[in-house]
């Protein structure tokens, strides 16, 4: 599959650090993009691994978690996407790897908070998709958001795991003063918790010319989705749209990190949209946990170091 792709981070104009970073790589053993110059990628049949973490803590705690994450996620997705092509049922296996693979990134980055005692308390938010077989797979921990425009109309893939998000749910706050709430930045699931991680995995049919974002609070927290719609829907370069979008969060204030993956994905081997088609988006519920990656990894080794 022929994607066009670019990727940014930015410190944004409050934070001296950046505990922002991004990943992407093609799931063929090639070495994977943190934080570098995105310029060029065809991905073959082993798919796209693309994923933005938010990292928290003191000093450059923050830093650390959000790269610890990263490389979690990735070693792990790498060291058994071979062996997932020999598994029958690889759309469910391929979801319950990704969950597995986020619960080791948990598991890396409060391992690393454990053994380091100027990290105690670092975390990060992940949101990560796998592009595969003319889909995107998802998971989700925290408030980094996925983002679909397609035809000109921007969909929140991602439901932010915050507090806020929670009161708006329950009816005691609308999304508009979400926006403003002073406690709109408090996440409610993050890497490196030691409570049981929440999971959210989506699965998405993906058609031609469509425009996949994945971006921090940093940017989504600034720039109003109206916003975010239009500049995406202008046609422009990836790279040039994402410019234009940290422009727009740094004149909105550029209080946090701002750090975007964005991908479009013109191949012909995808289906055109039909006029007003609804999307094919459903959100997995799956029922047999870790157990299968756990019998896996103890039949033939390897994990998440």
């Amino acid at each position: 599959m022929l994607i066009d792709y670019a990727a940014i981070t930015h410190p944004g104009k409050v934070r001296k650090n950046n505990e922002d970073a991004y990943l992407l790589s093609a799931l063929d053993g090639d070495e994977p993009i943190i934080n570098e110059p995105a310029k060029s990628l065809k991905v073959g049949e082993s798919g796209l691994l693309v994923a933005v973490a938010d990292g928290m803590g003191g000093a450059a705690a923050g830093e650390v978690a959000s790269r610890e994450g990263l490389a979690a996620v990735s070693l792990f997705l790498f060291g058994h996407w071979g062996r997932l092509a020999a598994v029958k049922d690889r759309e469910i296996e391929l979801l319950e790897a990704l969950e597995t693979a986020v619960e080791e990134a948990s598991d890396a980055v409060l391992r690393y908070s454990d053994d380091d005692r100027t990290a105690r308390g670092m975390g990060s938010t992940l949101t990560a998709a796998v592009i595969w077989n003319g889909c995107a797979y998802v998971a989700q921990i925290g408030d980094s958001r996925a983002y679909l425009l397609r035809q000109g109309v921007l969909h929140q893939l991602t439901e932010d795991q915050t507090l806020v998000n929670d009161l708006v749910a329950q009816g005691s706050l609308t999304r508009e003063q979400a926006r403003t709430h002073p406690q709109r930045n408090m996440i409610t699931q993050a890497l490196g918790s030691p409570q049981p991680l929440r999971v959210v995995l989506s699965r998405l049919a993906l058609r031609r010319g469509d425009r996949l974002l994945c971006c921090s609070d940093g940017l989504h927290g600034e720039v109003p989705d109206a916003q975010i719609q239009e500049v995406l829907s202008q046609g422009l370069s990836p790279r040039r749209s994402l410019e234009l979008l940290v422009d727009e969060a740094l004149a909105h204030g550029g209080r946090d990190n701002i750090t975007g993956v964005l991908l479009t994905l013109n191949d012909p081997g995808l289906l055109l949209p039909k006029p007003g088609e609804a999307l094919d988006l459903t959100h997995p519920s799956l029922t047999r946990g870790r157990g299968f990656w756990d019998r896996f990894r103890r039949l033939f080794g390897g994990g998440a170091p």
